[in-house]
Parts: structure tokens; sequence; C-alpha cells
């Protein structure tokens, strides 16, 4: 269908008629609404083609939400449900777009108006420059004001500076009077304006070039309203005052944005302090508050800190942080469930070893369970996360003696953060239950029948293909101790030697474990964590081994043997826990299991 150049077909009567009868003027504002309208309109009998055709045109263009910020698809669908989406402008065909072009100028409500000329410039006739001229005008007319600011004005003034940008020539007039209007509209504000000055300031600061001088006025202003605010509104203060760093820096005013850090870190305590002073306490929200004031106060130089005395501050803040995290685990709430019968599981343990030859019950013994199987781990954990609300809230998890030791943020996607905790969390829970279900029983039943003495433990050592050279007394001695239920001894000795028997069948397979420093040479190991991460580490241990060492050993969610070993942080509970238990038996199980099959294949 092709139309006249004109425009004059076209009764605005039939695009305004359905958004009368509207008092609130926010209905002007949205687009999606309108879209409503125009297809109830649609269902009208008697509509002419044209009409018709200017109708569906409008409901397509409105019922897209606009993301200013991807210039290369800056219309997203309002919904997207298993492969089906909602319309977007770029379904409408060339003629269609045609028609847009010159509905635009007749057009009265801003919104429409905007979106009309934008999508008929973007998807259709770029050298009608008046199109452009159009939107930008539709969508600067947005008010500077709180109410309308969330609502659409942020969204279309920054779409307004995207289209400004390529505008051409005259895009640097355009874009002054833009940053002149924000300018004046910052520096006017007040503190009942609220986030919008924040926000004012960030898209000032993205879009425009300002003296010296206009920045430390900016600056200033916005240091001004922080201190109106004060502790009435923390999360408000610390808008302005981060945005007056931003300013600053822009004038080179270097200790004016170290001041205003300061105050930020000051916020930060008085806010923890506020969390701690509720009828109903709040130590875990106080904690978080004091990390935020403590990684602040350590981003300012040495010399401000100094001058300031902040260092002192600095250390105030972080016992207060101790004291805090104690408090957070002293509230927690312990959960119990329904008690899990492990009796007949535990009898066909006993079952496994009990009537064989000594080294036999002892292979019995260490194959006796299945090694985790990462790819179905991973699946069950990902099937676990898309049946959860779980995976859409932060997750922290603290250790016995208050520390922070892992932290995770919340997303509606699955992220790999997320799929990993979900693996340690029912690998802790496979812990549990093999350690009480398998472990402990049958190894009553090993020790009654058999004696297995240091000596023999060495000379096995010392036969088994996955123990070191040179290390096989120390594996001998460590599984000694746990077969005689000292675990904590056994983890002691054993779980350093796993980092280099992991280091050790690393290099035999001519993989490198070692960091050289570019400037001195100087060569130094990879971490545990480091070794076990490698691709290569699971070929030549097993992934199912590779994914418990790991769980086991390095990962601070879980029970981070390895670690807290190295760095004495082991205390009594943990040394003789359900986690050292497993822990030995692995390690059991990387000298036995190598021994086994070498005989196996020496006996074909």
């Amino acid at each position: 269908m092709s139309f006249g150049e004109t425009g004059s077909e076209f009764d605005p009567a039939w695009w305004s008629t359905p958004l009368e009868g509207e008092g609130d003027d926010e209905f002007h504002d949205d687009l999606l609404l309108m879209s409503r309208r125009f297809e109830a309109a649609l269902q009208e009998p008697n509509l002419g083609d044209t009409q018709r055709d200017v109708l569906v045109a409008l409901a397509t263009v409105t019922s897209a939400l606009l993301d200013p910020h991807n210039w290369q698809e800056p219309f997203s669908p309002a919904m997207q449900i298993a492969g089906r989406r909602t319309a977007l402008p770029s379904d409408l065909d060339a003629s269609q777009m045609a028609m847009l072009a010159r509905l635009a100028p007749l057009i009265e409500p801003p919104m429409l108006r905007a979106r009309v000329a934008d999508v008929a410039w973007f998807y259709g006739d770029r050298s009608k420059v008046e199109l452009i001229d159009i939107a930008i005008a539709a969508y600067r007319s947005c008010p500077l004001e709180p109410q309308a600011w969330g609502r659409n004005s942020l969204e279309s003034w920054t779409r307004a500076f995207q289209l400004a940008k390529r505008r051409g020539p005259a895009s640097k007039a355009i874009i002054h009077e833009m940053c002149q209007q924000l300018q004046e509209r910052v520096l006017d504000s007040q503190s009942a304006d609220g986030h919008m000055v924040a926000s004012l300031s960030d898209l000032l600061a993205s879009n425009c070039r300002l003296g010296r001088d206009v920045a430390l006025q900016i600056a200033r202003k916005l240091v001004s309203l922080a201190r109106e605010v004060g502790d009435d509104e923390l999360r408000l203060l610390r808008h302005y005052e981060r945005e007056a760093i931003r300013w600053f820096r822009r004038a080179g005013d270097a200790i004016a944005a170290n001041d205003c850090i300061a105050r930020v870190a000051e916020s930060y305590a008085s806010e923890a302090q506020q969390h701690l002073a509720l009828e109903v306490s709040n130590s875990q929200a106080a904690g978080l508050a004091l990390e935020k004031a403590i990684a602040a106060i350590r981003g300012l130089p040495t010399a401000y800190r100094r001058q300031h005395d902040l260092d002192s501050r600095l250390e105030e803040l972080q016992a207060h942080l101790a004291t805090t995290r104690i408090a957070t685990l002293e509230a927690m709430i312990h959960f119990e469930s329904d008690p899990v019968d492990l009796t007949d599981q535990a009898a066909a343990a006993r079952r496994k070893v009990s009537g064989r030859e000594r080294f036999e019950a002892l292979v019995q013994f260490a194959r006796q369970v299945s090694l985790t199987d990462p790819e179905r781990a991973r699946k069950n954990a990902k099937e676990q996360l898309s049946g959860s609300l779980r995976r859409l809230f932060s997750q922290t998890t603290y250790a016995s003696d208050g520390r922070k030791v892992a932290a995770y943020s919340g997303s509606a996607e699955d992220t790999e953060d997320q799929i990993l905790s979900e693996i340690i969390r029912e690998f802790e829970i496979r812990v549990h239950c093999v350690s009480l279900a398998a472990i402990l029983p049958s190894q009553e039943v090993l020790t009654f029948e058999h004696r297995y003495t240091f000596d023999y433990l060495v000379q096995l050592c010392y036969e088994s293909p996955g123990i070191p050279a040179a290390h096989e007394a120390l594996w001998a001695r460590g599984l000694w101790h746990g077969l005689n239920g000292d675990y904590a001894s056994a983890a002691a000795l054993l779980v350093p030697q796993v980092e280099h028997l992991v280091r050790y069948h690393l290099n035999q397979h001519g993989i490198s474990t070692r960091l050289v420093d570019d400037e001195t040479g100087v060569e130094s190991e990879k971490s545990l964590n480091a070794l076990l991460v490698n691709p290569e580490a699971a070929d030549i241990l097993g992934g199912g081994m590779v994914l418990e060492l790991r769980a086991l050993l390095v990962e601070q969610q879980s029970a981070n043997l390895r670690n807290d070993i190295a760095h004495g942080l082991l205390t009594d509970a943990a040394a003789w826990s359900y986690a050292t238990v497993y822990a030995w038996w692995l390690c059991l199980r990387l000298m036995v299991v190598p021994l086994w099959l070498m005989q196996g294949e020496q006996a074909e």
C-alpha cells in the first residue's frame, strides 16, 4: 500500500480517540497501555483499510520496551516466554515504516510522537533527518521532575542523547542545549528531588564535557545536598557523595574527592549502628555495612589516611565487624529435617568388607562408594536452581569464627558461581551420608577382622603408582592414623600430601605447575585450587576425584580443609568432623585403587 506525501489521508481521530477518557497524565506516558487501547480499537466494526493499518502499526511500535543503552537493538519484547514474544517494531515492513514516517508530525502526545518518529527513522529511511529531530525534541520534552523521571524521562533523555550523537553536523548544538538544560536543573535541585539528582548528574557526566569551574559547582552542590539529607537518608547521601567524587576528580580536586570517600565510609558506619539499634537488631545487615565502610577507607591513599588518622578508625571498624559477625552466627536459625534411616546402607557396607582377605578387604573398603559424577552433579544442580527462588537471593557463608568466607549474588539466570555453590551444597550432604552409612560402619568391620600395621601400609604405598616417590612414609603414617580413628592427625598429614600428589601427576604428564616471575625469574608453585581447575587434572585424576578434592579441600563454602589446615584455622570440631573422615577415606582410595588396578593388569 502506498500513501501520499502530505499525510492528509490520515485522520488524527484514529489514534487520539482510543486514548481519550483517561484523566491520569501517567496514561499518556505509558506506551504499553496505549498499545492495549490500539489493539482494542482494532476490534471496532466498520474500520477502513487505512485506519486498520494505522492502528496495527501504532499497536506494534508501542508494545515494545525501550533499551536506550543498546544502539543495535533499542527495542525489546514486553514479554518473551518459551520461544514466543510480543510484537516488535522490527516486525513491520517497509511500507508500514513509510506510513509511520508520515504519521509522526501529526501526533501530539510526546511519548507516542517520540516512539513513532524514532522507529520510523531507525528502521526506515535514515536520510529523513526531520524524523530524528522530531524524536529528539519529543524525548527532550519529558519533564525533569522526580515523578516523571523514574517513569519515562530518564530513558527518554538517554535515548535523546544517543540519537543526537548520530544526528550529524547539527548534533553539537543539540547536545550543548541538552547539557545546558541538565546542568541548570542539577544546580537548581533540592534535596526533595531525591535520587533523581544523582541520576541527572550521571547522565550529565556520561554525555557532556563541562569546564573545571562548572564541574566544581556541580560537585559542591551535590555535597551540599548530601549534608541536607544527613543520617535520615544515608543511601541517598551516598548517591550524592559518589557523584560529587566524580565531578571533583574531573575538576582535578583529589583532596575534596577523598573527603567524599571518607564521608561515604562514615555513612556506612552510621548505617551499621542504625541496624544494631533496632528493637530486633540486624547484625548481618550491620556487618555488610561495616564491610563497605572498611573497603571505602582502604581505598583511600595511605598519606590521606595517615593525615586524618583513618588507620585507627579502620582498626576500630574491623573490631566492630568481628563482633557483629559472631552475633550473626549466634542469631542464625538451625533447621532440622526428619531423620533418615541409614541402617540398611550401613549393613550393606559391612557385608562388602567382611570375610575377605586383608588387601581385598581394603580394596573393597576404598571402592565401596562411587565418586561424584561431575556431569550428573552439574545437571542436578541446574535442575534444583531452575525450580527454586534461592538463586534470586544473595548467599553468604560464614566460618565458625565469624569470618565471611564466601558470597554469591542473586541472579535470574543460572551463573557458574550459583551452579558450583549448589554442587558443593549437595556434596556436603553426600559427605555426611557416606561417612555415616558406609565409611564408619565398614571401617569397624575392617579393623576388627584385620590388623593393618604401619609397616604394611608403607609397603603398599611403595608399591602404589599413585603415591609420589620419597613421600611413601608420610602417606602411610596418615593412612594409619585414620585406620586407628585419629582423623585429625590423618588430615593434618595427608591434606598437604594430596596437594603434592596432584602437582606430581601433572608434572609426570608434562604439565607445568609453576609460576615464573617475568622480572626476576623466581619460580613459585601454583596453589591447589589453581591445579585442580586445570582441565588436564580431570583427565589425569578423573573428573569425580578432582571435583571431590576441590569441594572438600579448597572451596570456602565447604570444609575448606586445605586452607584451614595450612593457616592453622582448623578447630577441634572440624578436625574430628565427617569432612576429615571423608578426606581420609578419599586419600586411602588414591593409594589403594591404583595399586589394585596395577595388580589386575599384571595378573592379566
